[in-house]
């Protein structure tokens, strides 16, 4: 999934200035974890993991990449009725499969919230081209029906969330836009001709207990320990629950009154990071910083970013001696594809780390 400030390409990074300090295993917290890309990784080679993030998108790749460390097994659909479904859809032979393969097949619905409100089809007086009418359709059947099979105890919560990231998934790669869900394109993407189909995330094995909050991040650091803490906050004023209303709303399914030309979804101070403006970032990092009871802190940011390099080793000064800067080269997240000379710009990518004294 497109995301800004995602860190796929960090990773090596991120794992050598935390190796290089001899830690290898133990407890790393990323707070500010998006799409989870850092918790994934360091799961993956045995750490154990907390993960949190404000919003419930985020949310959803934490509980199905983190807080899940089992193959589903789909038991609870074994007796379900199987109208349209394939033969021997709920068999033991990767019951996974076969279950977004029967969603994937179901007949779109005509008159659900997604295609009312973000499709040129439905009752939206801006008629808004996010998504096409058949992919809008076929968006609400399948969340109506994950949905349904949770209420009935049908699938378990790990199961619940198995399901929904792949949609989540899903509708990134047919929506009409060119980076974020801050507005639609005028004409229609190539990517939105194609059907929307779900596919099975890569769900990580593991014998460790993880966990995946969904908070504000100052308001949970007092209650967790870790050896290292990774922090990856918003680096300007451009906030993720406008940005990604659209998969946000299609996560919750909670049929709010979206309004404007962009459909946008109310959403309160609570649910707006402290971290998109200066002057209340400049209380809440410090905050943070002096909450966290952990040994190693590590902290991506970029020389664009709203604090400067100066400020942040100031506060992480506060609590460890000679706190150290990497900076990195990286590619400026640009939302506008076209504007190919203006991708190029380079930007640094800091790392920050301390230990903690």
């Amino acid at each position: 999934m497109r995301y800004i400030g995602c860190k796929n390409n960090l990773l090596p990074h991120i794992e050598e200035v935390i190796s290089h300090q001899g830690v290898q295993n133990g407890v790393l917290c990323d707070i500010f974890a998006g799409t989870h890309a850092v918790a994934a990784h360091f799961k993956k080679i045995g750490f154990q993991i907390i993960s949190n993030d404000l919003l419930f998108l985020a949310y959803v790749f934490g509980r199905a990449l983190i807080q899940n460390n089992r193959k589903p097994t789909f038991y609870g659909l074994i007796d379900l009725p199987q109208t349209n479904a394939p033969s021997g859809l709920f068999d033991r032979v990767d019951p996974y499969l076969k279950v977004l393969n029967y969603l994937n097949q179901l007949d779109g619905v005509k008159d659900g919230f997604v295609f009312n409100a973000y499709c040129p089809g439905g009752i939206n007086k801006y008629r808004r081209q996010y998504i096409s009418d058949s992919n809008g359709q076929k968006i609400d059947a399948i969340r109506g029906q994950i949905e349904a099979w949770k209420a009935n105890g049908a699938i378990t919560d790990d199961e619940y969330y198995l399901l929904l990231l792949p949609l989540l998934e899903a509708v990134s790669r047919v929506t009409n836009i060119s980076g974020t869900y801050g507005a639609y394109l005028k004409t229609w993407d190539a990517r939105t001709y194609k059907t929307l189909t779900l596919e099975p995330i890569a769900w990580i094995p593991s014998e460790k207990e993880h966990t995946a909050y969904r908070e504000d991040a100052n308001h949970l650091i007092g209650r967790i320990e870790c050896d290292v803490l990774y922090i990856d906050p918003p680096y300007n004023t451009r906030q993720y629950i406008t940005n990604y209303h659209l998969l946000e709303t299609i996560a919750r399914y909670d049929n709010p009154d979206v309004y404007g030309k962009t459909g946008l979804r109310p959403y309160s101070d609570e649910e707006k990071s402290a971290y998109c403006s200066k002057t209340a970032c400049m209380n809440a990092f410090p905050d943070l910083i002096s909450k966290a009871r952990a040994k190693h802190i590590v902290m991506s940011y970029n020389s664009e970013g709203i604090m400067t390099e100066t400020e942040i080793l100031n506060v992480l000064g506060q609590r460890g001696s000679n706190p150290k800067i990497y900076p990195i080269d990286y590619r400026r997240f640009k939302s506008n594809s076209n504007g190919a000379k203006k991708n190029k710009k380079k930007v640094q990518e800091y790392l920050f780390y301390v230990k903690v004294n």
